[in-house]
């Protein structure tokens, strides 16, 4: 495939994407193989999607939970599962306690980073959801003000994650 020679760069930095972008929509519906003569990758086969979930949840503070790390998970585990609308059976939760922590200069008050992570769910709706359910948790167990923490949400792609030996 070629592209007519173009003295205007951004015509054919435009051309370019235009490109890439095409390509990558075959890509997703699987019309790379016929449309551009690439052999066809032999699926899996793997449980139907809406039942594969992986939410993980990774808390770190300087403080420990009142109700010690592993009702902390718990709690977190339910409120993730809730929020995302996924099983409870795939929720992973985990909590690390670190030397220090310090938030706008402030190594005394309560703050955490947390880090979210799922196939799917990841959405403003969603992140908004969690966020909240998230923070009764964080206040009652931490003492961690809603103000105190940020929540790095990502939304990982199925062949990036491995579970059970495989990826999903």
């Amino acid at each position: 495939l070629r592209v007519a020679p173009s003295k205007d760069r951004g015509m054919r930095l435009l051309c370019a994407a235009a490109l890439v972008a095409s390509a990558s929509a075959f890509s997703r519906q699987g019309l790379a193989a016929p449309a551009f003569g690439v052999a066809a990758r032999q699926e899996r086969t793997r449980r139907p999607r809406e039942t594969i979930s992986m939410p993980s949840l990774m808390v770190q503070s300087a403080h420990a939970p009142a109700s010690g790390p592993v009702d902390f998970c718990k709690k977190l585990s339910k409120s993730v599962a809730m929020a995302l609308g996924k099983p409870e059976s795939f929720v992973l939760t985990s909590f690390q306690k670190v030397d220090a922590m310090c938030f706008g200069g402030d190594a005394e008050t309560p703050a955490a980073f947390l880090y979210l992570s799922s196939l799917g769910s990841i959405a403003p709706d969603t992140n908004a959801a969690a966020s909240a359910a998230i923070a009764d948790v964080l206040q009652a167990e931490l003492g961690c003000p809603p103000n105190r923490y940020y929540i790095n949400f990502f939304d990982s792609e199925r062949s990036n994650m491995g579970y059970n030996g495989a990826t999903f």
